[in-house]
């Protein structure tokens, strides 16, 4: 096919149809122009829309909480709800019409225990844009999985149960808090850090809780000091001559306590006695990966540090030292005569020396009481809590109904209610649950 060409009333050629195409180029020029426009305004209103409605139902969510937990209905068993009307929540001025953009929304909102938390199902009326009934279309189908990128989502459960033995394990050993983690456990208490060494239960059981029971346990240790017969002219404790003294008591002697470890090597002296360990930067890593020292990360001797709990050090050590002295009282004239270490005083040796206590070692612990009113001039009781754990578990039979059910056929069929049934300690519930969600 020829092409047409076009002449002027001069004779020379012309495009007339580039021409009569013009003002339509120019309107699909604008439309190109205004179409992306309109769209990006439609998104932002939309987002900001979203945004404010979320914001609404979030607030209505957490007042209707509050609420009820005020009036006592909170859901206590898996799947069961509490309804709440959004009126109530303004009557009562748990809401105010300031945080839902001046205006009263009104509907319902049904929260349902799911687990360990809580879902909402709003349905949001008389509130303009962020209205449930306006803003969404109708339900989605059933499914298994919780839509969580929905805003309006039911929840419904479905019940079955299994016919249940209780039982619980025999008490374990006593802990000291040594012993136990820093952290609360999901049951409520500090458990030991080797539970390995709690009791068993069956493979075929589940464990339903731990508990715990505490006492204390108690140890002593006596205080003697070393007993004389006469006052003298006598001097304090010294381990060198005071001045104004001549002579010696040897049987007056005494040893200071030890020094605390340190890095550095003492002085040495002829009534001195040095020892020597090798200090560790003790630790324990705790349930969250972390390094927590012992005497806040210093050198420290391996018998001062519970190595049940600190039961790693770092590779590099260093020689820790410490001493203590041997001390005497110094007489002029008539010497005493002394006797030796007793926490009661002998016939012939009445006096005490107080400065010459010692403190004995402990005994074990035990849980009976061994300090009363006859020995409290000498004895030094000590007591530290012990915790003992047992555990409690359940054997579960086979899910006794074919298939589950929900609540209204449920609780027909068993000719019971789902809060009764619940609390049977010879039944288990066995609840699941399918979600919809309204659809944008």
């Amino acid at each position: 096919m020829k092409r047409m060409t076009y002449v002027d009333s001069e004779g020379n050629s012309t495009n007339i149809g580039l021409e009569s195409k013009k003002p339509l180029l120019r309107v699909l020029l604008i439309i190109n122009i205004l179409i992306p426009i309109i769209l990006i305004i439609l998104i932002i209103y939309t987002v900001v829309i979203n945004k404010q409605c979320k914001k609404i139902y979030d607030t209505i969510k957490k007042s209707a909480l509050v609420y009820i937990k005020d009036q006592g209905e909170v859901p206590s068993i898996e799947g069961d709800s509490a309804e709440v009307n959004i009126g109530d929540l303004y009557s009562e001025q748990y809401l105010n019409s300031d945080i839902t953009n001046n205006m009263l929304c009104s509907g319902t909102v049904k929260i349902t225990k799911y687990k360990k938390e809580y879902i909402y199902t709003l349905d949001v009326r008389t509130c303009n844009k962020c209205s449930v009934n306006t803003k969404y279309k109708g339900w989605s189908n059933l499914q298994n999985n919780y839509p969580s990128n929905k805003a309006i989502v039911d929840v419904i459960p479905y019940y079955n149960y299994f016919d249940r033995e209780l039982n619980t394990t025999k008490w374990s050993n006593y802990y000291d808090e040594n012993e136990l983690s820093d952290e609360v456990s999901e049951y409520g208490i500090k458990l030991p850090l080797d539970e390995t060494k709690l009791p068993n239960i069956p493979k075929e059981a589940y464990l339903t809780n731990i508990e715990s029971s505490v006492t204390y346990y108690y140890r002593y240790r006596d205080r003697s000091w070393k007993w004389y017969d006469i006052e003298g002219n006598y001097s304090g404790f010294s381990s060198e001559r005071p001045d104004g003294f001549a002579e010696k008591d040897e049987g007056s002697e005494r040893q200071t306590e030890w020094t605390e470890y340190s890095l550095d090597y003492p002085q040495e002296k002829s009534y001195r006695e040095i020892a020597q360990t090798t200090g560790y930067k003790f630790f324990y890593i705790n349930k969250k990966g972390k390094k927590i020292y012992y005497n806040n990360g210093k050198y420290t001797p391996r018998d001062e540090v519970n190595t049940e709990k600190y039961t790693n050090y770092d590779e590099e050590t260093s020689q820790l030292y410490r001493y203590r002295d041997k001390q005497w009282r110094w007489y002029n004239g008539q010497k005493r005569r002394y006797s030796g270490y007793s926490s009661k005083p002998y016939q012939y040796t009445p006096l005490k020396d107080k400065e010459t206590e010692r403190l004995g070692n402990p005994t074990s612990w035990s849980d009976k009481r061994s300090a009363d009113a006859t020995t409290t001039e000498y004895r030094i009781e000590e007591k530290k809590l012990m915790t003992r754990f047992r555990k409690q578990y359940e054997i579960l039979s086979l899910p006794v109904l074919k298939k589950p059910l929900e609540k209204d056929k449920f609780e027909k069929k068993e000719n019971t209610n789902i809060l009764e049934f619940s609390s049977r300690e010879d039944k288990k519930l066995d609840v699941t649950y399918k979600f919809k969600y309204k659809k944008s």
